[in-house]
């Protein structure tokens, strides 16, 4: 992303302006963000046929589930924390569809 993102609520416009539709293609999953630390809280992004959007809150049934601290996840978009390495390390983890999160980061232009 060229901007890092500086708080959780910029993350999601950011990742919505970075998304590459026809990436996305065919695509209908929802993935559920549980974030601790700094900003905790619960986000929902859900991504229909090459279009994405996202909310505030829990997701009915996500196909995919992501805790991880905010301030991680604030770095591993603007670059500075791997996010193989994050996962590796414990500091993400993922409840799910993890084959979702391996095509993830190819939804959006870098």
């Amino acid at each position: 992303m060229a901007d890092q993102p500086t708080s959780i609520a910029d993350s999601f416009p950011a990742l919505q302006a970075a998304f590459q539709p026809a990436r996305a293609a065919g695509l209908d999953k929802t993935l559920q963000f549980d974030f601790s630390g700094r900003e905790p809280g619960t986000w929902t992004m859900h991504i229909h046929d090459g279009t994405m959007d996202y909310a505030q809150g829990a997701a009915q049934s996500p196909n995919a589930t992501i805790a991880v601290d905010s301030d991680d996840w604030l770095n591993i978009l603007g670059g500075a924390l791997d996010p193989v390495s994050a996962f590796m390390g414990g500091k993400l983890k993922i409840q799910g569809d993890m084959g979702l999160m391996m095509q993830f980061q190819n939804w959006f232009a870098r």
